[in-house]
């Protein structure tokens, strides 16, 4: 794992004199060693975090014959097979780094080799013979990627946006579309970046430059869920998304580092361990957060899971207190805003399993997007009958007792009503984001549309029909991809820890996505042939357990002990938003008439950065 940058320019020779720096501000990334290799037309450098070949690894690293130099964000789990067939072919290795191997690969089959990478990844790759640089994403939006182009056409990249940032050529200058995009969706969806000109780098592909230009393109096409069914007998697809998963757990619990793993009581995280348990000579280390918040608190399951496991079992303790201090800490690294209101547990989470000397941790994110986990996929399925009594919907829903609990009844109803005047593919960004467009052109005085993004990734399913199809596909685009897994990046990179999700695993989602969305939802029942496949590794509790989402007691906090922070909002914003709608928020939400929760920790963290170290200078 580790933080990569660059500078390239085909024509003349670039600047170089800032890579350094821009890689140095990623140390967080990578802390244990720095290294820089310029070649004839630019320089790459990456900040390493050692966990595969401790000793002798080296990145950015070349093939024996130095016709193709790799600096590698990630790790590529089955890189030991890989090595085996380049040995039988007559390779010859300097290290036992996974990045090698994948120099020796993108050298000799430089069009088949991305294929073959099983892993997380963000990488740079300069071939010295054709003097064209790849810049690479993985499959799922795993591990980031951005860049930037001077006006002198020299090409900057970097793992965060801060180290593009800290070049003295880059212009801050806020992009409206992009401050749209995160008000409504909670982050900024690639390739867009809250930056004008500066952009993300999309899952499943890569940027191609050399003396000719530029280009991107995709490398992998993610399937659509339930479109190629494979599976007639149930008792098949169970027991091979049971092998599926355990091959993916054991592939990531590989590691010359001690490994960690999150729980939260969930099956999805529960049987990850269990599995790990099985293979593990030594009892696992596990971890949790605890909240005095009863709703919000996931300690009993994920308790009674790490008993069952018999694992060594931390319970991180979060507490209304602690808020305003994570908040300051999150606003200090994070260079573009990411309003899930999760972020705060994650980060407690992930410095407390750093602090306890773990490098690597495996987790259960990417279950629900495909295997059907969410509740919306439900209410899609309700939502075309229900689209003609909106009207009704909505007054009755609005009258119901507000509440800051834990996907609360009143929050969920207000919601749907919400969504049912949008098409599906709105409608399930409705569900999932802060505010609501009409909302947003209020609070910033300027009318810019948020769904150009959302609008082209539903080009492609327009002749789909099935909406929960339709649902799971974005939720995999867009809220996994740009939303779930930057947060776990950002928070867990901030402590230099290296977060794993077996279920992210690209042959387990094909494998999901070749199954009819049906087996997954019966009626009320979410992930059923999954349930299926883990349930003798489970307590019989977790088994049926209704999902309760990952989260943070915002909306309580923010109504009760910590409602403090909300005093100097509308300030802190002042030349960004409106402030009188925010001071309307501020006051419905403390007086209990509605619940606010994910408007304001959307707009506490663009405060922050708005002010912050990462924010637009003055005058820019």
């Amino acid at each position: 794992m580790c933080g990569i940058a660059g500078a390239f320019r085909f024509d003349l020779p670039p600047d170089t004199h800032h890579v350094e720096s821009m890689a140095a501000v990623l140390g967080h990334r990578g802390p244990d060693s720095s290294r820089s290799i310029e070649v004839a037309d630019g320089m790459m450098c990456a900040r390493r975090l050692a966990i595969v070949d401790v000793e002798g690894g080296e990145n950015p690293i070349s093939e024996n014959q130095q016709r193709t130099w790799v600096a590698l964000n990630g790790e590529i789990y089955n890189h030991v097979p890989l090595r085996r067939e380049q040995v039988g072919r007559g390779a010859h290795f300097a290290t036992a780094t996974d990045t090698e191997v994948a120099a020796h690969l993108l050298s000799e089959f430089p069009d088949a080799s991305l294929a073959r990478f099983n892993g997380m990844f963000a990488m740079a790759v300069y071939n010295v013979q054709a003097r064209s640089l790849r810049l690479v994403r993985d499959r799922l939006g795993q591990k980031p990627l951005y860049y930037t182009f001077l006006p002198d056409s020299t090409l900057l990249f970097a793992s965060e946006l801060k180290g593009l940032l800290v070049h003295p050529q880059v212009a801050r200058t806020l992009s409206a579309s992009g401050l749209h995009e995160y008000l409504c969706f909670e982050y900024v969806p690639a390739p867009n970046t809250i930056y004008e000109g500066i952009y993300k780098l999309e899952a499943g592909t890569e940027l191609i430059a050399d003396r000719n230009g530029w280009k991107t393109r995709r490398w992998w096409t993610p399937p659509i869920p339930g479109s190629e069914p494979e599976f007639d007998h149930p008792q098949h697809a169970t027991e091979r998304i049971r092998t599926s998963l355990e091959m993916a757990v054991l592939e990531r619990m590989r590691a010359e580092v001690p490994v960690a793993y999150l729980l939260s009581g969930g099956i999805d995280s529960t049987a990850v361990a269990a599995m790990a348990a099985k293979r593990s000579k030594e009892p696992l280390n596990t971890f949790s957060v605890v909240f005095d918040e009863p709703s919000f608190d996931e300690s009993g399951p994920a308790s009674r899971a790490a008993q069952h496991i018999g694992s060594n079992h931390t319970e991180v303790s979060f507490r209304a207190e602690q808020l305003q201090h994570v908040l300051e800490d999150i606003a200090a690294s994070l260079c573009e805003p990411i309003g899930d209101g999760s972020l705060p547990s994650m980060w407690m989470l992930a410095r407390s399993v750093r602090e306890s000397g773990f490098k690597v941790a495996l987790s259960g994110d990417g279950a629900d997007e495909h295997f059907g986990g969410y509740p919306t996929y439900t209410a899609h399925k309700l939502a075309r009958a229900a689209k003609p009594g909106r009207g009704l919907i909505r007054a009755l829903s609005s009258r119901l007792p507000s509440s800051t609990d834990n996907l609360s009844t009143p929050y969920l109803a207000r919601r749907f009503s919400e969504g049912l005047d949008h098409p599906l593919h709105r409608r399930n960004q409705v569900w999932l984001g802060a505010f609501l467009p009409e909302e947003i052109s209020r609070l910033t005085g300027h009318q810019e549309s948020p769904w150009n993004t959302v609008d082209q990734w539903a080009e492609g399913l327009s002749s789909l029909q099935n909406p929960v199809a339709k649902a799971m596909f974005l939720d995999q685009r867009l809220y996994l991809a740009e939303g779930v897994l930057q947060k776990v990046d950002r928070a867990s990179m901030a402590h230099s820890l290296e977060v794993r999700s077996p279920f992210l695993d690209h042959n387990l989602v094909e494998l999901a996505a070749h199954m009819p969305t049906s087996a997954h939802l019966k009626k009320t029942h979410t992930k059923v042939p999954l349930r299926k496949a883990v349930a003798d590794l489970l307590p019989t509790s977790l088994v049926n357990r209704p999902k309760k989402g990952f989260g943070t007691p915002i909306g309580p906090w923010l109504a009760g002990p910590q409602s403090g922070l909300l005093n100097a909002l509308p300030d802190l914003l002042e030349g960004l938003l409106e402030p009188q709608p925010v001071r309307t928020l501020i006051q419905e939400h403390q007086q209990g008439a509605q619940d606010h929760r994910r408007r304001l920790w959307s707009l506490l963290i663009l405060s922050r950065w708005w002010r912050g170290p990462w924010g637009p200078r003055p005058n820019s």
